[in-house]
């Protein structure tokens, strides 16, 4: 999952301390929970970045915002210490937008009326390089690059989508996608790594298009350090509930009324850039925006992909990935987990993906909590000390993986276990990650079910923190509306743990159950 930061904490001028360390030297020094670093040895700090390069230092002077009253604290300490300070966000001045148009942008097919980050369309080099985040590196300006390079910001994580650069301007829906061969060979230059994504859409970018970045992106090894291959994501609002259109009304959707002048940079309209080229001549190569009307890659349907077609993505991508490991010791190449689902193909086993680079982008996941539950399974309760009843809730693609783990549970004598697919009402069928459930299609779908002793819902239905769904409904609320104790689990440990609890747990007759306030 990707972080996503909250914009109330980021308020341009340093970072807010949420936590001290005790004992730290921040604690000694007495640095409070609410003070805001402002600069350190006099230079401005914009995120937990320049915070971490500041304070690798003997002597740091450290100019702190406490209320109204201004701080400068002279501390003397060993260069490894971090102080012990904890931030409300990584970012402290700004957070870097998206200036592209993609047709396939999740954002554009939101409804109205959840909360304002969920509609605000990140593309931060810093995230990149904090959390794993995928950008694109259309906005990076001199002094972005000069900053990777000082800083050696490693590894970043680059979506490409393709390599040829016609291609990838359709995908990013701009002419000026720039050329992203030369800038990861100029990330290499600064002994940069990089981790590389494909959003693939039938009918654009897979077939020969996709064997093509390949080879253009494997012979920049070991600058890519990986290639992943995910299939685009739709869902019901897409167009607004119209028919499927093409791959220009996708794009266009960015240039509706209620999407121009928003909270990222505007881009010319289609119309202002034939415009502005009116006059170039006929051979000048101004991307697809600019080209003539007859515009056969721009009117191809936007669609998900049928099984047919995600085996025939395995079928290209695998072959690369058996020759890597070969010449470099490692598959480089790599469908998502999704692809397999999709095509009802078993996963591959565990030494394919050695080092899990892209672990968050679903390339191994599954199979990585596939072997996680053989080792957990183990420790599951040999009977209950009283019926219970547990309710385990995913989204449709990760039914066949969570079945047969559900009816092992089951087995457990005096414990009924069940297993709840809940279907994407909100965003449409075509949506079936556990990661884009609602608390509403959850709610409406478990509740039938009755009372349970505990119901187990995929973490990665809430936010970074497991705080709220994206509908903004937190784990209490579903709780209270259930009526049954609710927790998340993600990891095959995290759910034996609690049926260890659920096993543990002496039932009430009148007062609330102990399990009921450790879930919720």
């Amino acid at each position: 999952m990707e972080y996503q930061p909250n914009l109330q904490n980021i308020i341009g001028n340093g970072g807010v301390v949420v936590n001290v360390e005790p004992g730290s030297t921040a604690a000694a020094w007495d640095l409070r929970v609410g003070d805001v670093v402002v600069a350190i040895n006099g230079q401005p700090m914009r995120d937990v970045i320049d915070y971490r390069f500041a304070v690798a230092e003997e002597r740091v002077a450290v100019q702190v915002q406490r209320g109204q009253q201004q701080l400068l604290l002279e501390i003397r300490k060993d260069v490894d210490d971090d102080l012990g300070l904890e931030f409300s966000e990584p970012l402290w001045d700004r957070l870097r937008t998206c200036n592209n148009k993609c047709p396939f942008c999740f954002l554009t097919q939101m409804p109205k009326g959840f909360r304002k980050t969920l509609y605000l369309k990140d593309d931060d080099y810093r995230l990149s390089f904090l959390y794993g985040n995928f950008v694109t590196l259309t906005n990076l300006k001199e002094d972005d690059w000069r900053r990777i390079d000082e800083q050696r910001l490693t590894p970043m994580y680059v979506s490409v989508h393709a390599t040829d650069p016609y291609l990838r301007s359709v995908l990013l829906g701009k002419t000026d996608a720039g050329d992203i061969l030369a800038d990861i060979k100029r990330l290499g230059a600064m002994n940069i790594e990089v981790h590389t994504q494909f959003v693939v859409c039938p009918g654009l970018n897979d077939g020969e298009a996709l064997r093509e970045s390949i080879e253009a992106l494997a012979a920049l090894h070991p600058v890519v350090q990986s290639i992943a291959a995910v299939p685009v994501g739709l869902t019901k609002y897409r167009f607004n509930g119209k028919a499927p259109q093409s791959i220009k009304a996708a794009i266009q959707v960015h240039e509706s009324a209620e999407w121009i002048d928003t909270n990222w940079e505007r881009q010319p309209l289609w119309v202002e850039q034939r415009m502005a080229v009116a006059g170039q001549s006929a051979g000048a190569d101004l991307g697809f925006c600019a080209r003539s009307a007859d515009n056969v890659v721009s009117d191809i349907p936007l669609r998900t992909f049928r099984p047919d077609e995600a085996a025939r993505v395995i079928d290209l991508l695998e072959p690369y990935q058996h020759y890597f490991r070969e010449k470099l010791g490692y598959g480089l190449v790599y469908p998502s987990d999704e692809f397999y689902l999709l095509a009802q193909r078993p996963m591959p086993p565990a030494e394919v993906y050695e080092g899990a680079d892209q672990i968050e982008n679903g390339v191994g996941m599954v199979r990585q909590f596939q072997d996680a539950w053989e080792v957990a399974r183990h420790k599951l309760p040999p009977r209950l000390r009283a019926p219970k009843r547990v309710i385990v809730v995913t989204g449709t693609l990760a039914e066949p993986v969570l079945r047969p783990v559900v009816e092992r549970i089951g087995r457990i004598p005096s414990l009924h276990a069940e297993l709840k697919v809940v279907r994407n009402d909100f965003f449409g069928e075509t949506v079936t990650v556990a990661g884009l459930l609602t608390a509403g299609d959850v709610i409406a779908q478990v509740a039938p079910l009755g009372g349970a002793d505990l119901v187990i819902l995929p973490k990665v239905m809430f936010d970074f923190k497991g705080e709220r769904t994206i509908d903004d409904r937190s784990p209490d609320h579903i709780a209270a509306v259930l009526g049954s104790p609710v927790a998340l689990a993600r990891e095959p440990q995290e759910l034996v743990r609690l049926i260890r609890r659920v096993a543990k747990a002496v039932p009430a007759r009148h007062a609330p159950s102990p399990l009921a306030a450790a879930a919720a």
